[in-house]
């Protein structure tokens, strides 16, 4: 048994933490031959220019500003299993929550350098749904719209059991921004505020279907270490921005500890018989949802014809990333942090503060 190094998918040590001699069956990303195209990612032609990545720091060590001194990691245990979450303290009693959902085979993780931005003003609470990262329940592979909401539900009322003074938005990413608008529709969380969908759209997301199976099949299903993961996806353009990449992407892996290969956590080829249930109908229940709505796409191309309708008559606020991918939360953190800051302050709850009417005396 090679088993595998913790400490390697967090802190991406220089030495490889898993030393495999059996060869390797494909597709495997192969950091030595696989470049970038120079005329498609320039950019990454320069960041790869030696080779590839030599070694990746400590997310701890990104950047001094970055620091997650706060950031608080937690197993919640419920009747439906343990879920892997992770969550910013409220500043104050009255201050909002965020409700961050992330999007298929992605965790939680996803949301940190979102977090990081908005906890001087907002809590934050976001987890792995079932099926991914850390969380482990008895049927990992029930991916149903049904079944992953119910999990939501447990896990915010087993968080928040006494309820919360201030206001609630719920914000999901893909296949989470489809949770989130069922959750919404749910009625469940109380002092709810709004809804914020990140790059999913009914009509397209049914129409990418078709492909998926073909791009699930082209992408490596295993790799050397965790730092040949986060190498592979900058350089695919799946994840655009390599700060976030070294943060989510070691949490999207398990090491296999017979052979010391790391695989992919969310087997999504075996989620298949659910993807239809996850988008089917959603941009009708998003229009419908009882809450502000908020939709951040990378185009308007994105939008089919009753989110178009909607968006003319003002149902919903559009905002639009044209440099963002399809993680948008990861390529553009800052941008969708302020997104979310303006958000607040236009329809967050607001106290009114009264002050005493001084009466005049009348004369004597």
């Amino acid at each position: 048994m090679q088993g595998c190094n913790r400490a390697d998918q967090l802190h991406f040590s220089n030495r490889p933490s898993c030393h495999c001699t059996r060869r390797f069956s494909r597709p495997r990303w192969n950091h030595r031959t696989q470049r970038p195209s120079q005329n498609r990612l320039p950019l990454l032609q320069r960041e790869f220019a030696l080779g590839g990545l030599k070694h990746l720091p400590s997310w701890h060590q990104l950047n001094g500003k970055l620091a997650f001194d706060r950031w608080k990691s937690e197993q919640i245990a419920t009747v439906r299993g343990t879920f892997q979450a992770y969550s910013y303290p409220p500043p104050t009693a009255k201050s909002p929550i965020f409700f961050f959902i992330h999007g298929a085979g992605h965790t939680a993780l996803s949301w940190a350098l979102v977090a990081e931005k908005i906890k001087d003003f907002a809590g934050v609470l976001a987890l792995d749904v079932r099926g991914h990262g850390g969380t482990e329940t008895e049927d990992d592979h029930d991916l149903s719209v049904e079944t992953l909401v119910e999990d939501l539900v447990t896990v915010w009322t087993t968080k928040f059991h006494a309820g919360w003074e201030g206001g609630v938005v719920v914000v999901g990413h893909s296949m989470g921004g489809a949770l989130a608008v069922n959750l919404v529709l749910t009625r469940r969380i109380t002092r709810l505020v709004g809804v914020v969908v990140l790059d999913v759209v009914e009509g397209t997301a049914l129409e990418s279907l078709a492909h998926m199976e073909v791009i699930l099949r082209n992408r490596p299903q295993e790799f050397e270490t965790p730092r040949h993961a986060v190498e592979w996806a900058v350089a695919s353009g799946t994840i655009r921005n390599r700060q976030s990449a070294i943060i989510s992407v070691p949490s999207m892996l398990r090491c296999d500890g017979d052979t010391g290969i790391w695989k992919w956590r969310t087997s999504l080829e075996k989620s298949k018989g659910y993807w239809k249930g996850w988008f089917e109908g959603l941009s009708e229940r998003f229009l419908k949802a009882p809450a502000n709505r908020v939709l951040v796409l990378a185009g308007t191309d994105r939008l089919d014809t009753p989110l178009t309708i909607g968006q003319m008559q003002g149902k919903y606020q559009l905002v639009l990333y044209p440099e963002a991918g399809h993680a948008i939360q990861e390529d553009q953190p800052n941008r969708v942090a302020a997104t979310l800051k303006e958000f607040w302050d236009r329809y967050g709850v607001v106290e009114i503060k009264r002050f005493p009417i001084p009466i005049r005396k009348q004369p004597a």
